[in-house]
């Protein structure tokens, strides 16, 4: 549940970019000040459609389960909305179609509920609770040029926007995103710029929207495998009826973006779920096919930067902007904004909030960031150098033989679907239990449980 306000404070914060970060620091921030600024530099719709600025969102977007439930406490009812905007709600293990190197991973009940739904439509959900908040004032088609400061330059003092406007601030929270300014702007101010972390696996997407018949499944995976199975494929059942598809490929084998080179790219899978959806599928007019290639893990190590401003905080793809396919980027945004709302709760000074919640928005993203890097690594060196280090290829080894424990073993799938949903911590895939399986039993196959229906819909 979000945590009472304790502090009240005088004045107004200002947050950069209306995405879901943004949405939610807004939220948070409504409970601590007299007035919140929600700055966007795009147009936003008046309805549940694409927003300016954000290339990828015409791609399959994935909310983990830990993410969906913070989400609901911030705004009471949003699943419900989104149930009644036409989006599904289903058990992930049971009604998703899950394909991995070592097989079809079996359907059973993995008690880890998944959503299917647009960034379109998520997004404009919560614009509309936010905006409904007295508190809240949201000014699209505004810049940010840069940062106002005091006349000493250690604490920001505000945000200049193009045309030469200033907002005042007593707190800004830059939620920008992966493109963001931050850096050129700490340095203009006399900070050292952070240090940069990237892991570039490759990857590149490609997106059509398709009207279709129901298939007996809400989602479907097809995950590539490195550093010999680049390609694979994103499918989820969204509002209207309608299914996202989505095909990547890593490593520099890219989908094409024509129509006919698309199609032949998703056929090369030879998932027999897909193949049945697409046979049975019809674009979307007017909707085209959309690619997007800045898929790098890329982060900024702002916590590490000793004289860190006074009342500056930088959350969600603005300090660590994820490879998409392990769909970690919303989740790991809204548990950075709650930090920031439980920071303030505690604390009756300004002055120490914005290194303080810098520290658990670095401890925040500690894990997901070696989640995906782990994974992307082996992509990385390989296109570099043709191999792997010795120490990454034992945990290559260990990965491969447990994701064949996953399609062997519906306990440990169940563990694997917490850890990737971040309910559990990635330590519960390598404890004794888990652990003596994937060493002795990861080939041992069980037998697959019928799946009739939509029983996994609730």
């Amino acid at each position: 549940m979000p945590h009472p306000p304790r502090n009240r404070f005088r004045g107004q914060a200002v947050v950069i970019g209306a995405g879901i970060g943004g949405l939610t620091a807004a939220r948070v921030l409504a409970d601590h000040f007299e007035q919140v600024v929600l700055v966007e530099s795009g147009m936003l719709p008046a309805v549940a459609g694409p927003r300016e600025g954000v290339p990828q969102a015409r791609h399959v977007h994935g909310m983990l389960a830990r993410g969906a439930r913070q989400l609901e406490a911030l705004f009471p009812g949003l699943q419900a909305e989104l149930i009644a905007a036409g989006a599904p709600l289903f058990d992930h293990g049971l009604l998703a179609s899950t394909t991995v190197f070592a097989g079809r991973v079996p359907r059973v009940r993995g008690g880890v509920q998944a959503h299917g739904f647009s960034r379109d439509l998520l997004e404009w959900s919560l614009r509309q609770r936010v905006v409904s908040r007295p508190r809240v004032t949201v000014r699209d088609r505004s810049r940010v040029t840069g940062l106002r400061w005091s006349r000493e330059a250690r604490r920001v003092v505000g945000v200049r926007l193009a045309g030469g406007e200033v907002l005042d601030a007593e707190l800004v929270v830059d939620a920008s995103g992966r493109f963001s300014k931050l850096p050129h702007w700490l340095v203009e101010a006399g900070f050292p710029r952070p240090a940069v972390k990237v892991v570039d696996a490759g990857l590149a997407y490609a997106t059509m929207l398709f009207d279709a018949p129901g298939q007996g499944f809400e989602a479907l995976q097809h995950m590539n495998s490195a550093p010999d199975r680049p390609r694979g494929a994103f499918v989820v059942h969204i509002e209207g009826g309608r299914w996202a598809v989505t095909v990547f490929g890593a490593g520099g084998d890219h989908p094409p973006t024509d129509e006919q080179g698309w199609w032949a790219f998703a056929k090369t899978l030879g998932n027999d779920d897909l193949d049945a959806l697409l046979a049975s599928a019809t674009p979307v007019k007017g909707t085209g096919i959309h690619g997007f290639k800045r898929t790098e893990n890329r982060r900024n190590e702002y916590a590490a930067i000793r004289r860190w401003p006074r009342r500056l905080v930088a959350i969600g793809d603005s300090v660590a902007a994820f490879d998409p396919v392990f769909g970690q980027g919303m989740t790991v945004s809204i548990l950075q904004a709650h930090a920031l709302g439980e920071t303030l709760a505690r604390s009756g000074d300004l002055d120490t909030v914005a290194r303080r919640t810098q520290r658990r928005v670095a401890a925040i993203v500690r894990t997901p960031w070696l989640m995906s890097v782990s994974e992307d690594l082996v992509w990385h060196h390989h296109r570099e150098r043709g191999t792997l280090p010795l120490w990454l290829r034992p945990v290559l080894w260990y990965k491969r033989r447990l994701i064949r424990l996953v399609v062997a073993d519906p306990e440990v799938f169940r563990m694997f679907l917490s850890v990737y949903h971040m309910v559990e911590p990635p330590t519960a895939l390598v404890g004794p239990r888990v652990l003596a399986k994937a060493l002795f039993k990861a080939r041992r196959r069980w037998p697959v449980t019928p799946v009739t229906g939509n029983e996994g819909t609730r």
